[in-house]
């Protein structure tokens, strides 16, 4: 196992010859600084902290540091083996979930670049040289459920799913949450639709706006990141991506 310390916290990791570059920029404290501000600012011994995309590991054991637990959802059979692996040689109370967030019973997921592994896996859009399996599911009030705690806090990654889960995030319960931090990826989406690019950039708008109100009952704290993002989209002619966080009134 490889220590990486960032942001003054130092989390066990496989060796993983293809992430030095991620690493690097991981350990300079280059790789979503606020990512990391806003899990300090919102988890503490008392919250149970529900990761939905754990990846590779690198928020939810950084978490487990500072949670009362962790739960980390991850459907790439790769990154979950990642996730089973690090299990033992880090701090803090981690389980691990084998399924993708979706109310449906399973859900088709496609592997980038020919296989499994990467951030990038989605269930919106394949990869030519990709793969696909079936996977497991699990929902928020099952995620809920097993929390430990009174208290949660939720990060979402799911790499353009989020488009799809608006009615998991209506069932978040608004009293126990301190906080979601929520990545959304309108370009995945965009590419999963047809018709001409104009139809698809509005509809993708539009469904950017909706799923920022299925997260009715919370505060937007940062509604620039989504005219940042539309700034840039403009500017480079390609739409992209934003993180945004919603927090308890």
């Amino acid at each position: 196992m490889r220590a990486i310390s960032y942001f003054q916290k130092t989390v066990y990791f496989p060796e993983k010859p293809e992430k030095k570059r991620f690493f690097a920029r991981l350990q300079a404290g280059e790789w979503e600084p606020g990512t990391f501000r806003n899990i300090e600012r919102l988890v503490d011994d008392r919250t149970t902290f529900i990761d939905i995309g754990g990846w590779i590991g690198v928020t939810p054991y950084w978490a487990a540091q500072i949670a009362h637990n962790v739960i980390a959802v991850e459907p790439d059979p790769v990154c979950f083996d990642v996730l089973t692996q690090m299990r033992e040689g880090n701090a803090g109370q981690v389980e691990l979930i084998n399924a993708a967030l979706s109310e449906d019973e399973a859900l088709v997921l496609h592997s980038v670049g020919g296989g499994f592994g990467s951030s990038e896996t989605s269930a919106l859009i394949a990869d030519e040289t990709g793969m696909a399996i079936t996977v497991k599911t699990v929902t928020i009030p099952d995620l809920q459920a097993m929390a430990k705690t009174e208290r949660l806090c939720f990060k979402v990654d799911i790499e353009g799913y989020e488009y799809k889960a608006f009615d998991q995030f209506r069932a978040i319960d608004r009293k126990r949450t301190a906080g979601v931090l929520l990545a959304v990826h309108p370009q995945i989406l965009a590419a999963s639709l047809s018709g001409p690019a104009v139809l698809r950039v509005l509809r993708t708008v539009a469904a950017t706006f909706r799923l920022v109100r299925s997260f009715r009952g919370f505060r937007l704290e940062n509604p620039s990141a989504i005219w940042a993002a539309l700034r840039k989209s403009l500017v480079r002619r390609e739409l992209r991506g934003f993180d945004l966080l919603f927090v308890a009134r």
